[in-house]
Formats: C-alpha cells, sequence, structure tokens
C-alpha cells in the first residue's frame, strides 16, 4: 500500500492578560548541550554557533528551521579550538564573528555567507574581547564591553561590513561585560551586564551624533542575559546573578519601550537559563517571533539543549473570514467529519510553520484551532491559512470553530459541516484543479505529465493511487486525533465511493485511510479498459451512487 507526499496534506473574544504577558513556547532541542551560545537570525532561520559543552569549546555551527521546527549542521567555525562567549551579529545576509573568548580571543573577525556554506576571515578588531554586547545598525555592528585580557572594559568598535573597516568609538559610560545589546530606531542599547555585581545599566549610543546617554535603568540587573526586538521594543529576558533562587538563574523577561523610556514585566522563560542571545524572525504583519536556543540552567558551567521562543500576540485579534473555512483538497466548502480542512483568514499566525513530526501537534507558533472547544491537530499554520483535520466524530449540527494566536481568540465562527461525505481530491497545484495528486500503484510516479515530479501517463488496466479527504466514516475504531492511519489492518472506510475516469467506472480495489498519515484518504482503482486517453482525462469520486462528488481533477492516460 502507498503512501503520499505529506506536503499534499498540508498544502472573539480578546484576550487583554495574553497580550500584557506575552507567550512562550518549547521549540525542537538544540543539538547539543552547551552554554554560552550565540545566534543570529537571517532570512527567517537561525543561525547558532560557538559555546561551552561538558568536553570544553566547540566550533560548531548549527541551523535551526522555524518552519520545520529542524536543526541542521552548517559549516563548522575556522577554529580548530572552538570559542565561546562569541560577539555574532547578522547584517547584509551573511554572519558576522567579531570577538570571543577561547581561541577567538586574538580578536579575529569572520564573515559566513550562508549561500555558500563557507567562513572567511575579513579583520582583525582592534580590542580583542568577548562576552560583548553586539549588534547591527545598517552595515555596520556595534561591538559594546566585554571580557578583554585586562578585565572588563567600556570600549565601543564598529565593523563597516562593506569596507570591511574597524573604527574606534566613544567609550560606553558603564565598563561591563556578559552584557546584551540590541538596536532599535536607529539607535544602540547596551543593556546589563556585569563587573563584579550584577548592573542594571541601560546606556543608548546614537550614531547620528557619537554620543552616549544614561536611559532608565532595567528592572532586575544581571548578566550573562539574551534580548531580541519585538515591534521596535527590546525584549531581555534569563541570565544569572543573585536571583534567590538555588540555581542563581532569572527567567524574568522584561521589555523596554525606546520611544518612552519605559519599562514593563512579560511572561517569564519557561526555563531560566544563562549564556543566551536571542535570534528574532520576523514575519509581514507580525512583531515576530524570538528564539532561544541552549543557556545554562545553573549559575556557572551547565549545560542544556532548552530551546524556547517568544511571542508578542497581535494588537488585534486572529480573523476568520465568513466563507473561509474550506475542503483543503478542492478548496470547496463542502467539508465533514474526518475531513483535513484549510481556513483562511488574517493575523492567523506569526509565521508559517508545518507539522515535522507524528502525531499531529494541536499547537503550532503558538496557533491552536477549537472546534466546539477541542483543539484540533494541525498540519500547517501561517499568517493567512491553516490546516487542520476535523474529527472523525464529528456531531451532527453546526459546530463552532474559533483560532487562538499567542493567547488571543478570534470571535467564534459558526460552520454547518455535511453530516456525511463530501470529497475532494488532492491537485498538485494545491488548487483543486488540473493534474490530481494520483500515483501509479507501487511507484512514485504521478498518473500523468507534470514539470518538475517524476511521473508517466497511465495505462488502461493500471492501478492507480487517488489521494483525497472527506470520504467520511471509517469501518471500525477511528485512529486517535493527530495519530498517523495503522498499516494493518487497513483502516477502510464504511462506504464504497463511486470513481469514474474518462467518463467510465473504474473497479475499486481499496478505500480507506493511507496508511501511516493523518486524515489522508486513498482510493485504489483500476483505470477502466474504456477510459478515454490523453494528458487531461477527468475523474470524479463520490462516496455511494448518491453521494456528493468531489472536484474534478486530471490524469494523463496513453494511448495503448
Amino acid at each position: 500500500m502507498r503512501t503520499v507526499c505529506a506536503a499534499w496534506c498540508a498544502a472573539g473574544a480578546f484576550s487583554t492578560a495574553a497580550w500584557a504577558q506575552g507567550v512562550w513556547e518549547t521549540r525542537a532541542p538544540y543539538p547539543i548541550e552547551a552554554t554560552e551560545v550565540s545566534a543570529a537570525a537571517i532570512e527567517g532561520k537561525v543561525y547558532a554557533l560557538c559555546g561551552l559543552t561538558r568536553g570544553g569549546s566547540t566550533n560548531a555551527l548549527y541551523v535551526y528551521d522555524p518552519f520545520t521546527d529542524t536543526w541542521r549542521a552548517g559549516a563548522s567555525i575556522p577554529i580548530a579550538g572552538g570559542a565561546d562567549h562569541c560577539n555574532l551579529a547578522a547584517a547584509g545576509g551573511k554572519l558576522y564573528l567579531v570577538g570571543g573568548l577561547g581561541a577567538l580571543s586574538d580578536g579575529n573577525t569572520y564573515e559566513y555567507d550562508p549561500a555558500a556554506d563557507r567562513w572567511q576571515q575579513v579583520g582583525r578588531m582592534p580590542t580583542p574581547r568577548g562576552a560583548s554586547g553586539v549588534a547591527a545598525i545598517g552595515a555596520k555592528i556595534y561591538v559594546a564591553g566585554g571580557l578583554a585580557a585586562s578585565g572588563s572594559v567600556a570600549t565601543l568598535e564598529a565593523f563597516d561590513t562593506v569596507a570591511r573597516r574597524w573604527e574606534r568609538l566613544p567609550d560606553m559610560p558603564t565598563a561591563r561585560d556578559h552584557l546584551t545589546a540590541q538596536a532599535a530606531g536607529g539607535k544602540f542599547y547596551a543593556l546589563a551586564g556585569r563587573i563584579g555585581a550584577v548592573l542594571a545599566a541601560n546606556e543608548e549610543y546614537d550614531p547620528a551624533d557619537n554620543t552616549w546617554r544614561r536611559r532608565a535603568p532595567i528592572l532586575t540587573p544581571r548578566g550573562g542575559l539574551g534580548s531580541g526586538v519585538l515591534g521596535g521594543r527590546i525584549q531581555v529576558f534569563g541570565g544569572e546573578g543573585p536571583s534567590g533562587t538555588p540555581q542563581s538563574t532569572y527567567r524574568q523577561n522584561e521589555e523596554y519601550d525606546p520611544v518612552r523610556d519605559t519599562w514593563r514585566s512579560l511572561a517569564p522563560m519557561p526555563t531560566p537559563r544563562h549564556g543566551l542571545y536571542g535570534a528574532t524572525v520576523t514575519g509581514p504583519g507580525t512583531p515576530g517571533v524570538i528564539f532561544t536556543p541552549s543557556g545554562g540552567p545553573i549559575a556557572g558551567a551547565t549545560y542544556s539543549g532548552v530551546h524556547e521562543a517568544f511571542y508578542l500576540p497581535p494588537e488585534q485579534p486572529p480573523v476568520v473570514e465568513p466563507a473561509g473555512v474550506v475542503n483543503a483538497a478542492s478548496l470547496g466548502r463542502g467539508v465533514g467529519p474526518g475531513t483535513i480542512v484549510s481556513l483562511f483568514g488574517s493575523r492567523l499566525a506569526p509565521l508559517p510553520q508545518g507539522a515535522a513530526r507524528l502525531p499531529l501537534p494541536a499547537q503550532m507558533n503558538t496557533v491552536v484551532v477549537r472546534v466546539n472547544g477541542v483543539p484540533s491537530p494541525l498540519y500547517y499554520v501561517g499568517p493567512g491559512q491553516v490546516n487542520f483535520h476535523l474529527p472523525f466524530a464529528l456531531p451532527a449540527g453546526p459546530i463552532t470553530l474559533t483560532v487562538t494566536h499567542a493567547g488571543v481568540e478570534s470571535v467564534p465562527l459558526t460552520v454547518n459541516p455535511s453530516g456525511a461525505s463530501w470529497p475532494g481530491i488532492f491537485t498538485l497545484t494545491q488548487d483543486g484543479q488540473g493534474q490530481g495528486a494520483i500515483l501509479i500503484g507501487n511507484t512514485n510516479l504521478v498518473a500523468g505529465e507534470f514539470a518538475g515530479v517524476p511521473s508517466r501517463p497511465a495505462r488502461r488496466d493500471d492501478i492507480i493511487e487517488i489521494y483525497c479527504t472527506g470520504l467520511g466514516r471509517i469501518d471500525g475504531p477511528a485512529p486517535a486525533p493527530g495519530e498517523p492511519a495503522p498499516v494493518s489492518p487497513l483502516a477502510r472506510t464504511v462506504e464504497t465511493p463511486v470513481v469514474t475516469v474518462g467518463g467510465a467506472d473504474a473497479e475499486v480495489l481499496f478505500s480507506g485511510l493511507a496508511p501511516g498519515l493523518v486524515g489522508l484518504y486513498q482510493v485504489n482503482v483500476r483505470v477502466p479498459s474504456g477510459a478515454t486517453a490523453g494528458p487531461a482525462v477527468p475523474v470524479v469520486l463520490r462516496m455511494g451512487a448518491v453521494g456528493l462528488p468531489s472536484n474534478t481533477v486530471t490524469i494523463g492516460i496513453a494511448q495503448n
């Protein structure tokens, strides 16, 4: 029994408390247990490198894809001994490693090109140091403070990534190390850190007039903390110091508004850590997401693979279009028990994400779809579209549907599903038209001629596999929500479909759930000997002789 590419099946009340606090979500663990790891974001992906492990400093680079929630290894930093407390920032689509501790204490400056997966040395910083505050403004990377051979310093230097030249700038008012820094509104902010004791310092550098000024101090003094920027405001989180806990680490998460020069407390980190960065990934129309890989759970040399993400809810609730709940295969408004559904609207999610593991999750990117108050399994979430699975045991009558985005819920929408089956056949163009998601039996070949995928026209008497949704009830117990269909025994539909290929009735050999996948139906038929030939032969499916018809899709049938 064949399966089908997962992409084919993945193709209110305003919460004041949630808006005030934000939401944290656990993400895929960092590939190694470490601390003093640095991170930055480029074109929607997170690059994390350096760090201390139980075996010492590391030169590893890992790349995180928020869409798939997975990590992969990149080219190692060209430093044999590894490094930690690295100064890292991104500018112009490239990473810049501008100092650190360990083998990087010589101040060499490295550039990483993600497209080529290649490092090269591009300079040497005048004051070698690590554990600094680092941020990019335009093509320049600013490095403030840090730990040098002489101890904590107040040095501010900038690296011009275009000219590949360093320049010395005025010292920041307070010398310190293990601080964090961010850029907002064209200015550079050096936050917290330590020099003996932890500090609450918040100092702003304005490149326009080359001056520093003190700003409102951070609410919780600490060192070794991380930070990010969402919606023009700076979030600082984690760190170590006299936290009042046995671990001497902080879970506090605080936001600074540079325009108002004010602070507020946000939702605390689920896992207090120190020795971490924040990497902000932005999306259209949303503040973005801050990813926080790795870090030590206890002050000093402790290690973890914890990876958590922080979200600010949208300023307005998510909106589901009144006619935006459709069959994911046909894009028609026919949905029923067991259907894979596409839901369209706005502000539905902060970033796109597809389910990468089974069972399907009930939450992704903080998004939850509830049917009559019960979370549904999710295939895909994005700002304008969410794909989810309606339960097989859908109650008769109207259902109430809501979408929650980072704690903010949409206005409930009443949907009137079909009480029976309403099939839809998936297509390669994902619009319910044209070449169907139909394979030649026991091959990976699409039954037709479609550019970019392995394919060939079907022949009369070939067995073809049709992938669809909305075929209704299953004979026997249905899989639990989000769980894949069994391989043995196969989960068969109660009703037998009627399938026509080129206007001729096809012999149905199997109708049921595609084994190993969630919510996807598979119908195996024999191409009729009387079917017409051609590149776009129509295929239609209905459940039973008087059932509702699917969308019409096409396959290619060879002359033979």
